[in-house]
């Protein structure tokens, strides 16, 4: 995945328009046509850009990588920060972006299940890796200043950071399509859920990670 990849104004504008359809309607239901007409551009200018349908997902995933990654490596090289503030930072960056990038998570789980091979498989596989190596990285450095224990999952600690993550946001949405309350009461109920969850994962996963006592 290349990190030098810049895309113009008209060219993040169409791929805003193009992940809402995919996300809502599917990559399969979603043609050219749609994305032109709802970006308001021509057919021949999404191809121009874009070279085709499969080119122009992959484009999607790239731009939110990108901005993914970059995310990670402020956090990893801020000098000033402790290992446990590296890890609130990244709890907090993984909320955010799960809370914010709705559309682009709800497709990417959707590619997920469907992909066995192709180059989005392929580039899915690698923001994976490449996202637990960052995380690994920042556990590291808090193990050898001798802050975190020595046996610590990553694997684990994603999986139930992702996990916990979205089924708050499920629940809570579930919750506030049964209440009768205005948009301004179900933003500010969202927004105290998603507080509460990030001081309680902060909590959890600073524990687990500085119980160094636990054989």
């Amino acid at each position: 995945m290349s990190e030098k990849v810049q895309y113009n104004e008209k060219q993040q504008q169409i791929m805003a328009v193009a992940l809402r359809l995919f996300a809502e309607n599917g990559y399969d239901k979603t043609s050219i046509r749609d994305i032109a007409r709802e970006a308001e551009v021509n057919v021949a200018m999404v191809s121009y850009y874009f070279g085709s349908k499969d080119k122009l997902l992959e484009a999607v995933f790239i731009n939110h990588f990108k901005s993914i990654r970059a995310s990670f490596k402020v956090i990893l090289n801020h000098r000033g920060d402790s290992a446990t503030d590296k890890v609130s930072k990244i709890i907090d960056m993984f909320i955010d972006m799960l809370a914010n990038r709705q559309l682009f998570h709800r497709l990417m789980i959707r590619e997920s299940g469907i992909l066995k091979q192709g180059p989005l498989f392929d580039m899915i596989n690698e923001m994976k890796t490449a996202n637990r190596r960052l995380v690994e990285k920042a556990v590291k450095n808090g193990q050898q200043l001798g802050v975190f224990r020595k046996d610590v999952d990553v694997f684990f600690m994603s999986s139930v950071l992702i996990g916990s993550v979205n089924q708050n946001m499920a629940n809570t949405r579930y919750e506030l399509e049964h209440r009768n309350i205005t948009k301004e009461q179900r933003e500010i109920i969202k927004h105290e859920r998603t507080e509460t969850l990030r001081t309680h994962l902060k909590r959890m996963f600073i524990a687990y990670l500085t119980d160094t006592n636990t054989p």
